[in-house]
């Protein structure tokens, strides 16, 4: 593990620390805790481990892979008998660093550490972040791997989750042999984490396989319903319980495109928003020829017959979250034709996604009617230029006059329960870690505030523009890999 010889505790989530490690926000003062959230001394009991995977990058075998900067602590059981895996990245050497130096930078350490959050109290399946250390000593990156490398300022994030285990955890076993090992690891995890498989079941890799394939649509399906593309869906970073992690080259769509990529890697596009769901069945299939040799062939052609029932899944749970995000109740047959033709709208015309939905749930339905907007509903100003926005209002309107007793109060209410108001644009991020590599961090921590109450109007989020038209060049932003 490194030490940090001039190291500052910059940020720290209170709700991590209070309510997963049970800790008094007094000991952000203790020096003793900040050399431990930085990798300078050790927490009691522990011994750093690096965690060993492979993985599908890109759609190809990458073989060996592994922990290169992260370094797992141990486990921690809070008063709740919550479970969490405790560990630091950007701390320094593991055995699979390769070439790199084990290291992270302010700019990746900042997305990181607010992203976790946000996407936790956006109600998505996440690791979390407790504390965010900064270092004044130097580290040399390539940011866009053009041969220019520049000097940056190292930096540590303490992270936590249920597991760290990934589909390459099982891939790597499986290529090398070590099915002992691979039995091994699966038992554990089953008896660990699912604990609704019993353990001397028979099939209970088949069940196994089922609740990751649900839980993985599940969370795919609501990515999308927030405009979340993760950027590298390698199957080294996709979780066996199917919570996001790795937030490298993420993004938030602004306006509303299908082909959004926000890696400047990915040329191809193949980690596309429009292209997540794809990718996990991909993965899946990568799952499956990992759990392969443990199974006989009546449990492979089980396995199989779920994996085809993939999509089925995955579009069913998308249709759940964008009927709640226009605030249908029920069923009626033409849900699914409403939300293709909004989002085709959308499209055509460029309108923001995460302001089109939210002002649809601020927006009177006598003014949506009217199609005359404030200057304030922007995104849905933007929608009514497309020469079928008239129609497509009837089309809801009459959809939510078959909603009884249904209140337009009552409406906005539940819509806005499910459709924030901030999401950490890339813009947003962007602008924070552009003060905060000059030691300011008042907007991260404006940040902080903001991504905590997604779906609660702020006036200080408002007075910084979080919820007015990005500027032009967002649209065009994209992140790069290195970290």
């Amino acid at each position: 593990m490194l030490f940090l010889h001039i190291f500052r505790l910059f940020c720290v989530f209170q709700d991590v620390l209070r309510n997963i490690l049970d800790l008094n926000e007094s000991v952000i003062q203790n020096e003793e805790f900040v050399r431990c959230v930085s990798g300078g001394k050790l927490f009691p009991g522990s011994v750093p481990l690096a965690h060993r995977y492979g993985g599908h990058q890109f759609g190809y075998w990458a073989g060996q892979l592994g922990d290169g900067r992260a370094h797992l602590l141990g486990e921690y059981t809070n008063r709740k008998g919550e479970r969490w895996e405790v560990q630091l990245k950007g701390s320094g050497k593991t055995p699979y660093s390769r070439s790199g130096d084990g290291r992270a930078v302010i700019r990746s350490s900042v997305r990181e550490f607010l992203c976790s959050e946000a996407m936790h109290f956006l109600g998505v399946p996440t690791s979390r972040a407790l504390s965010l250390v900064v270092s004044e000593e130097p580290v040399w990156r390539d940011p866009f791997y053009n041969g220019s490398v520049i000097k940056e300022r190292g930096a540590v994030v303490l992270r936590l989750a249920k597991s760290w285990f990934r589909i390459g955890s099982l891939e790597i076993l499986t290529r090398t042999g070590e099915l002992d090992v691979l039995r091994t690891l699966l038992d554990f995890v089953i008896k660990e984490h699912f604990k609704s498989i019993a353990t001397n079941d028979p099939d209970k890799y088949v069940v196994f396989f089922s609740r990751v394939l649900n839980e993985t649509a599940h969370l795919i399906a609501h990515w999308m319903s927030v405009g979340f593309a993760h950027g590298v869906c390698n199957t080294d970073n996709f979780s066996l319980l199917s919570i996001t992690f790795h937030y490298g080259p993420f993004g938030f769509m602004e306006s509303y495109d299908p082909n959004f990529v926000p890696n400047t890697s990915d040329d191809e596009g193949r980690y596309s928003i429009g292209a997540q769901a794809n990718v996990g069945l991909f993965n899946l299939q990568k799952l499956l020829e990992a759990l392969k040799p443990l199974l006989t062939s009546d449990q492979l052609s089980q396995s199989q017959q779920i994996l085809r029932e993939y999509p089925q899944i995955y579009h069913q749970r998308f249709h759940e979250l964008f009927k709640a995000k226009l605030g249908f109740l029920g069923n009626e047959e033409k849900d699914s034709y409403v939300i293709a033709f909004l989002l085709k709208l959308m499209e055509d015309t460029g309108a923001d996604f995460t302001m089109t939905f939210r002002q649809l749930s601020e927006v009177t339905l006598s003014r949506l009617q009217k199609g005359s907007f404030a200057p304030s509903l922007w995104a849905l100003s933007d929608l009514s230029s497309h020469k079928h926005f008239r129609d497509w209002v009837q089309l809801y309107l009459q959809r939510l006059s078959r909603i009884m007793s249904d209140s337009d109060e009552e409406r906005q209410h539940r819509m806005q329960g499910v459709n924030p108001r901030y999401v950490l644009r890339n813009w947003m991020a962007e602008s924070a870690i552009r003060k905060a590599e000059k030691n300011d961090f008042s907007e991260v921590t404006l940040l902080q505030k903001t991504l905590m109450e997604p779906f609660m109007e702020q006036e200080e989020a408002e007075r910084a523009g979080y919820a007015t038209k990005p500027p032009s060049w967002a649209q065009q932003l994209r992140v790069s890999c290195s970290s």
